[in-house]
């Protein structure tokens, strides 16, 4: 078989690049990082084994690069759809943020919950998965937060917004990683009141 049966990578990533990519998505899905071998990708791609190692080094190389384009591409979206939320209509923007988000089927969800399964057990992975994906997430988070601050009339210290940044993050990811992991019901209403109660951001405490 060659490539992904369900291509991810090949949607922008250009040339043989994606295609490996997504062959190499497709046999870690199947099999996990330590199952997979450079000879099943190749396999899965239809090219012979020493065909593949001219494109990359070894597996560790393969699944970080996996993991740079991945977050790169990820975090690319979600800060397109962070700069889209309105703080006059907060509520049902972060609804439309939820609703776009990972837990609901998109390509990318799955492909992020299959390579983040093997990176925390290897120190070069992770590496890769916080410069790509982590912390320039952390960044866009930390642009977010004061810009609806400051709607609501609200300061905070340096520290006080690091605090607040881990909450909302916390709270956003928890509920999409316990919902898929713990098959829980969807509440997305629920949630995002609790998400503007927690950072205090209600139209009571906004600045006239």
């Amino acid at each position: 078989m060659s490539g992904s049966s369900t291509p991810y990578f090949s949607d922008f990533v250009e040339g043989r690049r994606g295609e490996i990519l997504d062959a190499a998505l497709a046999v870690f899905q199947e099999k996990g990082y330590a199952g997979g071998t450079m000879r099943d990708v190749a396999t899965r791609l239809g090219v012979t084994e020493p065909a593949l190692y001219r494109h990359y080094p070894g597996k560790e190389a393969l699944y970080s690069d996996m993991l740079a384009v991945a977050g790169d591409r990820v975090t690319e979206m979600a800060s397109a759809r962070m700069a889209e939320i309105e703080p006059e209509t907060l509520r049902e923007s972060l609804l439309g943020l939820i609703a776009r988000g990972p837990r609901h089927g998109s390509k990318s969800g799955g492909m992020m919950g299959t390579l983040m399964a093997s990176a925390p057990h290897n120190a070069a992975l992770m590496a890769t998965f916080r410069e790509r994906l982590a912390r320039p997430m952390m960044a866009g988070f930390r642009q977010f937060v004061p810009r609806v601050d400051g709607f609501f009339g609200i300061e905070r210290t340096p520290a006080e917004l690091d605090g607040a940044v881990r909450v909302f993050v916390s709270l956003f990811v928890g509920y999409v990683a316990t919902t898929k992991v713990m098959a829980l019901p969807d509440e997305d209403e629920a949630i995002v009141d609790a998400m503007i109660r927690v950072m205090g951001w209600s139209c009571a405490e906004r600045a006239s």
